[in-house]
Parts: C-alpha cells; sequence; structure tokens
C-alpha cells in the first residue's frame, strides 16, 4: 500500500506525507500553509529534522503558490461571494428542517395548532426548497467561474512561477534521496516505500504505476498519477 495512504505516525511516513504535500504544491494542488507546517513540524525530533529545515527556507516558494488565486483579477470577490452563499445555502436548508420537522412532528404540531401558517405550507415549503436549490446552483456556478479563471491565470504564468516550482521539485528530489537511503536501510520490499505523485521527472524513483484519476467515478482528468518507489 503507499506510503501516502498509512495513517501512522512513525518518520517515514512523515516524511513520505511531507513528499505528497510538497509535489502537490508543486502540481498546484494548494494547501494552508500552516497546515504544512504542521506536518514538517512532525520531522523535527526524527532523523529526517534536516527536510524540516529545509520546509522553512521553501517556505515563501510554497506561499506564492499557495496565494496566487488572490492575485487573479476578480478572483478573490468571486470568493467571498461564494463564502455568503455557502452561508445562504445553510440557513434555507436549516428553515427547511425545521418547517418540515413542524409539519410532521405531533408535538409541535399540536402546539402551533392547525392553521400555524394560515394553510399555506405547502406554498411555504415550495418557496424555501426552490430558494435552496437555487443558491446551491448558483454557488456550483460561482465555484466553476472560480476554478477556469484559476486554471486560466496558472496557464498564463507557466513561466512566471517557473522558479518557484523548480524549488519545489529540488525540495522533492532532496526528500525522496532520504526515502531512497531508507529503503536501501531497511534491505526490504521497495513497495513498502512506494508513494503517488503528480510527477514522474524526480531523481531516485521507479515508476510503477500510471492512471488518469476520473471525475465522478466517469470521465478522465488531464493530469495523471504516478505509483513510484525509491531506485536503489
Amino acid at each position: 500500500m503507499p506510503l501516502r495512504k498509512k495513517k501512522v505516525d512513525d518518520p517515514v511516513s512523515i516524511l513520505a506525507r511531507c513528499i505528497d504535500l510538497t509535489d502537490g504544491l508543486r502540481a498546484y494542488r494548494r494547501k494552508d500553509t500552516e497546515e504544512i507546517d504542521a506536518v514538517f513540524s512532525e520531522l523535527k525530533g526524527t532523523r529526517f529534522r534536516e527536510h524540516y529545515d529545509q520546509w522553512i527556507k521553501a517556505r515563501p516558494a510554497a506561499e506564492e503558490i499557495v496565494e496566487m488565486p488572490i492575485k487573479v483579477p476578480g478572483v478573490k470577490n468571486m470568493i467571498q461571494n461564494l463564502g455568503w452563499l455557502k452561508v445562504a445555502n445553510r440557513v434555507f436548508l436549516i428553515f427547511l428542517v425545521v418547517f418540515i420537522a413542524v409539519q410532521i412532528v405531533p408535538v409541535w404540531r399540536d402546539a402551533l395548532g392547525p392553521g400555524a401558517f394560515g394553510g399555506n405550507g405547502f406554498l411555504y415549503a415550495t418557496i424555501l426548497i426552490t430558494l435552496a436549490v437555487i443558491s446551491m446552483n448558483v454557488a456550483t456556478y460561482v465555484d466553476f467561474r472560480i476554478r477556469k479563471k484559476i486554471i486560466a491565470y496558472e496557464t498564463r504564468t507557466m513561466d512566471e512561477y517557473a522558479p518557484t516550482r523548480e524549488k519545489m521539485k529540488e525540495f522533492v528530489n532532496k526528500m525522496l534521496r532520504s526515502l531512497a537511503k531508507e529503503a536501501k536501510r531497511a534491505g526490504g520490499d521497495r513497495n513498502a516505500f512506494s508513494i503517488i505523485l503528480y510527477f514522474d521527472d524526480y531523481d531516485n524513483i521507479e515508476v510503477v504505476n500510471q492512471w488518469r484519476p476520473r471525475s465522478m467515478g466517469f470521465f478522465r482528468k488531464s493530469y495523471s498519477h504516478y505509483q513510484v518507489v525509491p531506485k536503489l
């Protein structure tokens, strides 16, 4: 099983998780840098302490990638609007659940009486459902537009961010060298040290499997995943 999937906190698995996160940053799979800090911090008390120190140096480059969407014209406001839409979704759904509960829970129905909604219960339920559906669809559309804008910006600025992504690649190579040394020291099955990456151009690795992930279980995505093992 790839190390990326293991839920243990031994040093090798922590290192594998750090490789996974850094490779993901290079592929523009962004996570909060404080979240990444927390994972790398777990290396401080291990034999891989050097990679925590390297992360501190690489962090400014990682922040450039993480903060890239804010630089896309119009995206900051769209993200704020999407946040409000998600709040509205929750409000509509809460009201809808409460309204339905009032209709079907005998104690509440008896307490409010038969004419609590003036005989317009079905109308009010329809309005709430309609608002919830509209809000969810608008939120989905806004989210789609944000993603499209970010992807277009990423494509336009490939050259501009090339040095930043190259720093991520160099950092991953250093960690992969440590993983290869660990596999050699263990002297066991290399598959026990396998990991899933977005790129296959690193040193000290051998690709054992490649596939394109599917969206919603049907549509193949435009990028590949690579299951790799250390090259000894």
